[in-house]
């Protein structure tokens, strides 16, 4: 092996981590945006969710029919006992009465109708809030899949890279044996090698397959029509600030959203528990005929009715309901406190993540380009004679260890910002680039 040659394929070998995470986005690339919006699109639970909505919505509508004037038919016969030929019920018209109006009944003053429109309206909003709930949870998931399966496919690369590197050196060094310039053992050595990168690849190559249909399963893909991923970009700013994710999240958490709405609406159940008490006010109009003879078309009249129904007396019940209302309400109140305390906890521990996962990248950094330096410098020596198949071997380990936990660190820096833009209640994609 000539040095020229020898020379080319040390570049071919150090190019290996240069291609991770740096490259031009073809059109056709998957990126994560395109894939959350397309699961957006496609997963059954958002669908459900927004059949939740139009359910709500219906039911707002229903609630406020109520509140409005309904017509009626009102029709019939009414046989009343009779003892010596008369009514026994003074109230009776006659022994047979015959019945049949058009009515229109007018609510006047109906609180708990009033109530139960503002619950139904209470209950839209959370449905909507859950929406996005549900948007958020389908983000997370697929930003879970996507990065996973950019990892798998990044040390997927790796690994052959580094067969192709392991075969090349294996033949150096059958060449090297058949000339004499190799021992048995380093020709040995250098096969442990080859092998051992060969099991490296045949563990990293079902993974990265694995993730692939996780990500086509979450996408509504195909296997065969998954995109490849687009280049994952290394995060290039510093942190947004941790009480600037708490504002965030306060204003944008739908999971605080949904708490506020329940408060509300057990709000709006209380109110409907008190207006028990409070008087029923209505009016009826009705057109038609009340006669105990056989109609006539003379006998056909207007009647109005002002009816008032007031509560005197339920043994306690509206008390104890109202209580349980109350109760209800101060509980929803607990649970926000509660849920706003686990919020804040999920950031202030993922914000910990990101810092240590940016260090983290730092870290891998400096350590692959110290591998790199000493595989350059003891392949050349290995290919001049200098070193043995055992340094070359340790050597390469290293360096092909550097660019799997570089690999990792990068796909986790994206990935723990990602996870801080879904913890204040953001999609990824609507984050700027960093």
């Amino acid at each position: 092996m000539t040095h020229k040659a020898a020379t080319r394929r040390i570049a071919t070998a150090l190019g290996i981590g240069a291609c991770l995470f740096s490259g031009t986005a073809s059109a056709d690339d998957l990126t994560l945006q395109s894939a959350i919006q397309r699961a957006l699109v496609n997963q059954a639970v958002l669908q459900q969710a927004q059949h939740m909505i139009a359910e709500s919505e219906d039911q707002v509508r229903a609630a406020h029919a109520d509140l409005l004037p309904a017509l009626s038919l009102s029709t019939g016969g009414i046989w009343t006992q009779t003892q010596n030929g008369q009514p026994r019920f003074v109230s009776a018209n006659g022994a047979r009465e015959l019945i049949g109006q058009v009515r229109l009944q007018i609510p006047l003053y109906a609180p708990q109708a009033y109530a139960l429109s503002a619950l139904a309206r209470d209950r839209s909003a959370i449905a909507r809030y859950r929406l996005q709930q549900a948007r958020l949870a389908v983000a997370a998931q697929v930003t879970m899949a996507y990065y996973q399966l950019a990892l798998d496919d990044n040390e997927l690369a790796v690994w052959r890279r580094a067969l192709t590197d392991a075969r090349q050196m294996f033949v150096a060094t059958q060449e090297g044996y058949r000339a004499g310039t190799r021992s048995r053992l380093d020709l040995s050595q250098s096969r442990l090698t080859l092998v051992r990168i060969r099991m490296g690849l045949d563990q990293a190559r079902p993974r990265a397959q694995a993730a692939r249909q996780v990500l086509a399963l979450q996408t509504g893909y195909g296997m065969a029509a998954l995109p490849a991923l687009a280049p994952v970009a290394e995060p290039l700013t510093a942190l947004p600030g941790s009480k600037m994710l708490r504002q965030q999240a306060d204003q944008s958490q739908p999971l605080l959203r949904v708490a506020e709405g329940e408060i509300q609406s057990a709000r709006s159940l209380l109110h409907y528990r008190r207006a028990a008490r409070l008087p029923v006010i209505a009016a009826t109009g009705a057109y038609g005929v009340d006669t105990s003879t056989l109609p006539q078309s003379q006998q056909l009249g207007w009647q109005a009715i002002l009816s008032l129904q007031v509560p005197i007396f339920g043994f306690g019940r509206n008390r104890d309901l109202v209580a349980a209302a109350q109760e209800q309400v101060a509980a929803m109140q607990a649970a926000k406190a509660a849920l706003q305390l686990q919020i804040r906890s999920r950031l202030a521990a993922d914000y910990g993540a990101a810092q240590a996962a940016a260090n983290a990248l730092q870290d891998a950094r400096t350590l692959e380009q110290t591998a790199r330096t000493v595989y350059t410098m003891t392949r050349k020596g290995y290919l001049a004679g200098a070193e043995s198949a055992l340094a070359l071997q340790q050597a390469e380990n290293g360096w092909v260890q550097a660019q799997l936990q570089t690999a990792g660190a990068a796909i986790r820096a994206r990935l723990t910002r990602a996870q801080l833009a879904l913890d204040s209640g953001l999609l990824p994609d609507q984050r700027k680039p960093s």
